[in-house]
């Protein structure tokens, strides 16, 4: 057995030993490949340096006579003439020229094929002084010339050992102007197999893409609960036209008469556009860890650019490729880092996202350094691109077959449960017969029960009352409250507790019920509140700390609750805001203008080790805080809450002029006004604060 895997080792050196033969270059306009082109399967592409004659658009005819007057540069073929943005601005891509090559190929009489892509953006190809192939009208001017993409295979039969190409090109309609793509020349029938082939490679890619599309668009329309699907959907599609429309331009060949400045804005749009929206899939898919405001940036800046390949012509736009290619990195490279962020805290599906994207990262940078003509080689984005959605669909379907599962199994254990349930029905309807008789004896003992109960809550009541005690708060703050439990212990329980001289923190939560369950449930938060405000910081670490501990300790006691934290700290003039499952609150500016404090993660203990969101803002005296509890604006409106919602905001306005002993008298008696009530049904707490 050693012996045999040695041998094969062996083997495998020597193979890779063998040189391989290397495809011959244009040198100095002549491109010397009798030995090469001897094997009929093989194609050679026509790189190199090309004769070259700028500014002149010179006839098979006209050629010699040119070349005995003057000596011919040299182009190095893929390339562009475009000069520097910096130096003729917009005009960096105008002109015209004529290349010449001379081709040795010893195939006299053999059927060959030139693959011709397009040229920036017209060209006239003559072979053996006969024009066989034009896309455009190529002219000595923007007002007669007209830019055409049509690939195509031209197929001719060469009188000689050698064939003589010339090719003329001008372009006035492009940031990239001269033969940036490669020509290729072979045999007619391999030529037309490997463009059979990259039909068939092209389709396939296509339809994979667009069937992913399709399939996640049936599956958002069937589950709205995950929306990132639907914007996977979007950038499938989005993909799968891009790779239809660039390339060999099939757009072009079902459309033959599209204008050219639509297919090549379809082009860049198909392009442009894959940015924001798929970053709108990342960002919902990483939402704990992808910033907003990067989100809002990377999607408004996207669709600017779009928007500007829509108003304005192609010989501006196209200026806009290398800065959108910048952008885009960006992007990238900060995604990237959230997608570290994310494999760090052991988030679902971040490692298969991090496998994907490094391929998709890869191939996008190849295609940047293709285009710009850095390197040379294949475009690969699509490839990449593919990859990375083919991982995605894997993915989003393992959990959407995992979900499947697990409703089947909860189907069976609720099947099980139900049976259970109607033997206990039974067993409680006889347990029911003789409980009558014992509920008699017990009514005597429960209102005893019941009286020892007032007693509790009268104790809760004082205990409250006095952890609610505000602290001295001049010569920072004033602070008014209008608090309406409607029992003797309410569920909304309020601490205003002084850190520093200059540091002041406000918690205001809603615990679940009335009366002695409330009590109970408000001296937890508050036993809890003091303990993790002594550590945390910043407001989003107390409702971290706060959420954790009802998550790992409370579970069985599923205390959730909505609550709130704002911190003042006046040594820096900063206001800092955590919300948890809280509607906005209200900021009312000296000059009476209003902004919101928007909620900044869910209810406390429902979701284990969340990281709270955190905002922060700078105050000044004469500024006021509105703080409150949900009960006081749905009691405006028990049906509609964002009238409801209106109304308050509405009524704590009209009090922008009215001096602050006088907010919350005034708020009190508008608010009954619109109720047209004078109780309310829920607990209700509004704390008014003002900057001193």
């Amino acid at each position: 057995m050693n012996f045999r895997l040695v041998g094969i080792v062996w083997c495998l050196a020597l193979v890779s030993c063998i040189p391989k033969e290397v495809p011959p270059q244009v040198e100095r306009g002549v491109l010397s490949a009798e030995s090469y082109l001897k094997d009929q399967t093989k194609t050679i592409e026509l790189v190199g340096e090309w004769g070259y004659y700028p500014g002149l658009l010179i006839s098979p005819l006209e050629l010699s006579s040119v070349e005995t007057i003057r000596e011919p540069h040299f182009f190095k073929v893929p390339g562009i003439w475009s000069e520097s943005f910096f130096h003729r601005g917009f005009l960096a891509g105008d002109g015209y020229a004529t290349f010449s090559l001379e081709i040795q190929h010893g195939q006299k009489g053999i059927p060959l094929s030139l693959k011709v892509p397009e040229m920036e953006t017209a060209y006239n190809l003559f072979v053996d002084g006969v024009r066989l192939a034009s896309n455009g009208v190529v002219a000595t001017s923007y007002q007669t010339g007209k830019p055409e993409y049509r690939p195509r295979i031209i197929d001719f039969i060469p009188k000689e050992n050698q064939t003589s190409i010339i090719l003329q090109i001008s372009n006035y309609h492009h940031r990239k102007g001269g033969p940036a793509q490669v020509i290729t020349i072979g045999n007619t029938s391999e030529i037309h197999h490997q463009y059979e082939s990259a039909i068939l490679r092209d389709m396939l890619l296509v339809g994979s893409i667009l069937f992913m599309g399709i399939y996640h668009l049936f599956l958002f329309w069937n589950r709205k609960k995950d929306p990132f699907t639907y914007w996977f959907a979007l950038t499938c599609l989005l993909v799968a036209l891009r790779v239809f429309i660039t390339g060999n331009k099939y757009l072009i060949q079902i459309f033959p008469n599209l204008p050219w400045e639509i297919h090549l804005k379809l082009s860049y749009l198909s392009f442009f556009l894959i940015t924001p929206i798929f970053t709108r899939y990342v960002y919902l898919l990483f939402k704990p860890y992808y910033s907003r405001l990067a989100y809002e940036l990377l999607k408004y800046i996207g669709f600017a650019f779009c928007f500007i390949v829509l108003v304005t012509r192609s010989s501006f736009y196209t200026y806009l490729m290398i800065p959108f290619q910048i952008f885009t990195l960006i992007g990238v490279i900060y995604t990237f880092f959230v997608i570290i962020r994310a494999i760090r805290d052991s988030f679902p599906g971040s490692i298969y996202f991090l496998i994907s994207f490094t391929i998709f990262i890869a191939s996008f940078i190849n295609d940047i350094l293709v285009n710009n003509l850095v390197i040379y080689g294949p475009l690969t984005i699509h490839f990449g691109i593919f990859t990375m959605f083919f991982v995605q669909s894997v993915y989003i379907a393992r959990n959407f077959s995992k979900g499947f599962v697990e409703a089947e199994n909860l189907a069976i254990e609720l099947s099980d449960k139900n049976q259970t349930l109607q033997k206990v029905q039974n067993q409680l309807t006889d347990l029911n017969e003789r409980l009558e008789t014992r509920v008699r004896d017990k009514t005597e003992e429960l209102q005893g029960k019941l009286d020892q109960i007032g007693k509790d809550m009268r104790l809760a009541k004082s205990i409250i009352q006095s952890v609610t005690k505000l602290p001295e708060l001049d010569p920072h703050l004033k602070v008014d409250i209008l608090y309406k439990p409607i029992a003797e212990v309410g569920g909304d329980i309020y601490f205003i507790k002084r850190i520093q001289d200059f540091y002041y923190r406000f918690f205001l939560a809603d615990a679940t019920g009335h009366g002695l369950q409330a009590a109970l449930y408000t001296m937890m938060i508050q036993s809890e509140f003091e303990r993790v405000s002594a550590v945390a910081m910043r407001p989003n670490d107390l409702l971290f700390y706060m959420n954790q501990h009802f998550y790992d300790k409370n579970a069985d006691l599923q205390i959730y609750f909505p609550a709130l934290v704002m911190d003042f700290d006046f040594h820096q003039g900063i206001l800092r805001y955590a919300g948890g499952g809280v509607q906005n609150q209200i900021h009312m500016k000296k000059n009476g203008t209003t902004s919101m404090f928007e909620n900044t993660g869910p209810i406390i203990g429902i979701l284990e080790h969340y990281r709270y969101g955190i905002f922060e803002t700078k105050v000044e005296s004469g500024d006021r805080v509105f703080l409150f509890t949900d009960g006081l604006f749905e009691e405006l409106n028990e049906s509609d809450g964002v009238k409801a919602w209106g109304d308050l905001l509405e009524v704590i306005q009209n009090t922008a002029s009215l001096p602050f002993e006088e907010v919350i008298p005034s708020i009190k008696t508008m608010l009954f006004q619109r109720m047209d009530k004078s109780y309310w049904k829920d607990d209700s707490t509004l704390i008014c604060i003002q900057i001193t």
